[in-house]
């Protein structure tokens, strides 16, 4: 078959994409990857798949003018799907959420080609809200987001995300690394684009302690990278910095603790791997991260500490009261999601 895969350009819904995207492909389809892609186009060309770019964008300026200024746009993004769809002929379309994939979604429709959407939050965004009423099935990447949908339309596939465990041994990535066996290693991630906040106070709290009991690798992203890699190497602290981990399944396998944003492929990993976390929910976006963190709050594997909360002190006590716990989890998901939401295009 031939199958679009729609998605906006940010982190959070283009990495789900590209994952089922090369899921499909390996599983003998014809894939294009579809929206309003902005820089990630790049990214998605580098995996080997052709392109289907358009230009939209998301409800900010909700005065007369803006309303307008929105409308346009969006029935110009709808215009431009129709033509990529009718010069490609998919046989099925699905959407992952953002402005770009709506366009898509809504031309598919009009054009009567099956499409679903794939809802990467607990809680849905406003693009997926309004793609729910046009499409015939919902995916979903957490149990509860069946409460905000019609429940008949929803499947359960989980999130498409980095989730495999590596074959190398602890020992053998902790020398990959650079890092010492005989002390706690905690994982600090920010997002794709790092976190300016938590890099902030990270620093601050391994920098207080005056022989830190702890190692950790610190993912700062591209823009803060060399200013806390200069930092960490004038204090000597045992911290490896790096602005992007590839793959990140390797660093997961030998954290003890996690610091991060509470994104819905975090989450999703962070569940996989059970790995005992502090999320730091990002408090603009509507908030829906703080719900994503709930998923692990419930499950006993994370502490979550709001972003007005957050200094040094109260994120060094979480870290011992944490670390000392002794406390065995097991992993909340186990299936294949990338797979599984594969196999529920098939069947659309």
């Amino acid at each position: 078959m031939k199958i679009i895969v729609a998605t906006g350009g940010t982190g959070g819904h283009i990495f789900p994409a590209l994952e089922t995207a090369a899921c499909l492909a390996k599983r003998g389809h014809e894939v294009m990857v579809a929206g309003a892609l902005g820089p990630s186009e790049e990214k998605v060309k580098a995996q080997g798949f052709a392109t289907l770019p358009i230009q939209a964008k998301g409800l900010t300026n909700r005065s007369l003018l803006g309303l307008w200024k929105f409308s346009t746009l969006m029935c110009a993004a709808v215009a431009q799907a129709l033509q990529n769809l009718k010069q490609t002929h998919p046989d099925k379309v699905i959407g992952f959420g953002g402005y770009g994939s709506f366009a898509f979604v809504l031309a598919a429709r009009l054009l009567n080609i099956p499409v679903m959407i794939h809802e990467q939050n607990v809680v849905p965004g406003k693009a997926n809200r309004l793609s729910a009423n046009l499409v015939a099935k919902v995916a979903i990447s957490f149990p509860k987001t069946k409460n905000y949908l019609e429940p008949k339309k929803v499947v359960f596939t989980g999130c498409p995300c980095h989730h495999h465990r590596p074959l190398d041994s602890r020992e053998s990535l902790m020398k990959k690394f650079s890092l010492a066996s005989d002390r706690p290693m905690i994982l600090l991630l920010g997002g794709s684009q790092g976190s300016q906040k938590l890099n902030e106070i990270f620093f601050a709290m391994v920098s207080s302690w005056q022989q830190p009991p702890i190692q950790a690798i610190h993912m700062t992203g591209a823009k803060d990278y060399w200013a806390y890699a200069a930092k960490y190497r004038r204090f000597s602290l045992p911290v490896k910095v790096f602005e992007f981990i590839h793959p990140i399944e390797e660093a997961y396998a030998i954290s003890d603790l996690v610091i991060a944003r509470a994104g819905a492929a975090t989450v999703s990993e962070l569940g996989f791997f059970a790995i005992p976390s502090i999320l730091v929910p990002y408090p603009l976006a509507g908030g829906h991260q703080k719900y994503n963190a709930q998923v692990l709050a419930d499950a006993g594997l994370a502490q979550i500490i709001e972003q007005k909360d957050l200094t040094s002190q109260s994120l060094k006590d979480t870290v011992r009261h944490l670390l000392t716990s002794g406390q065995q989890h097991q992993p909340i998901f186990n299936n294949d999601p990338a797979e599984e939401l594969a196999l529920a295009v098939e069947n659309l």
